[in-house]
């Protein structure tokens, strides 16, 4: 079967398939066409959907451990902020927590974030002292 060929075949079938009101024609009509067009340029939705790239910033373990517990918070800064203390505060009820110095705590919490969430937190936050 030729190119041009080919292409008159689904035009003719596409403008049956349009004409038709037949449930049962129009099925058979359109697994003609399937069968004829190449997958990209087959109509319909596909059956997988194709993954979108997420333009979202790369948020650290450390908030989106906390993420949902924060979702009502508006702004990046405070739920980073908030982030940091509750997983302070999580961390000195351990045992043998509260022996360990605020500084030395808050320092390694802030460790985990990413640098972005760390300028944030560092703009944001007064000393601790």
């Amino acid at each position: 079967m030729s190119k041009q060929h080919r292409t008159k075949l689904i035009k003719s079938l596409e403008q049956q398939l349009e004409a038709t009101t037949d449930p049962k024609i129009k099925a058979d009509i359109s697994r003609q066409l399937t069968k004829l067009l190449s997958k990209p340029t087959r109509k319909g939705s596909s059956r997988k959907p194709q993954a979108i790239p997420s333009i979202k910033k790369k948020t650290s373990p450390l908030v989106a451990k906390w993420a949902d517990r924060l979702s009502h918070v508006e702004s990046e800064e405070k739920r980073i902020e908030h982030s940091v203390i509750l997983e302070v505060e999580e961390r000195r009820k351990k045992p043998g927590g509260s022996s360990i110095d605020l500084r030395d705590l808050i320092a390694e919490v802030v460790g985990m974030l990413s640098v972005e969430e760390q300028r944030v937190f560092n703009s944001e936050s007064p000393e601790v002292g």
